[in-house]
C-alpha cells in the first residue's frame, strides 16, 4: 500500500475524529473502520463494493457470507491478504471482543470500534495482523 508521507499524523487525526462517531452499521462499524482507517493513510477503499449495502448486524453477515467469508478474519484477509503477523503502527488487526471478531488498528495499541463506541483493546485480544508494507 502506498501510503500518504504525514500517514502517522493522518491515522492519528482520524483516531480523535472517529472516538466521537458513533457505532452505526454500515456507516461506521468495525469493518468500515479499518478501511477508513486504510483511506486516512493514504491507501485504496478496500471497502467500495460494500459501503451503503447494509444497516444491520444481519445484512452485515450476510455480505460477508455472499463474498464467502465467515469470519472478520477471512474478510480481512480477502481485502488485504494473508496476515503478517507485524504488529505495527498503521497495522489493520483483528481482535477478539465479547466474544466476537473485531476489525481495528494499531496506534500504540490496537484501537478497535465496537458497538461501545472506539475502544483500546489489549495486546492479548489480538488474532491476526496485515501491516500493510
Amino acid at each position: 500500500m502506498k501510503r500518504k508521507n504525514d500517514w502517522p499524523t493522518e491515522l492519528a487525526n482520524f483516531l480523535l475524529k472517529t472516538r466521537k462517531t458513533p457505532f452505526k452499521w454500515g456507516e461506521n462499524d468495525c469493518c468500515l473502520f479499518a478501511a477508513n482507517a486504510i483511506l486516512a493513510m493514504g491507501g485504496d477503499d478496500v471497502a467500495k463494493d460494500v459501503r451503503g449495502h447494509y444497516t444491520t448486524a444481519i445484512g452485515a453477515r450476510r455480505i460477508m457470507k455472499s463474498l464467502g467469508a465467515a469470519n472478520v478474519v477471512e474478510l480481512l484477509t480477502q481485502r488485504l491478504g494473508e496476515p503478517d503477523g507485524k504488529l505495527v503502527r498503521g497495522a489493520i488487526v483483528a481482535v477478539e471482543s465479547d466474544g466476537q471478531q473485531v476489525a481495528g488498528v494499531f496506534y500504540h495499541k490496537p484501537w478497535a470500534l465496537t458497538e461501545s463506541g472506539l475502544q483500546g483493546m489489549p495486546l492479548e485480544s489480538v488474532i491476526a495482523t496485515w501491516s500493510l508494507n
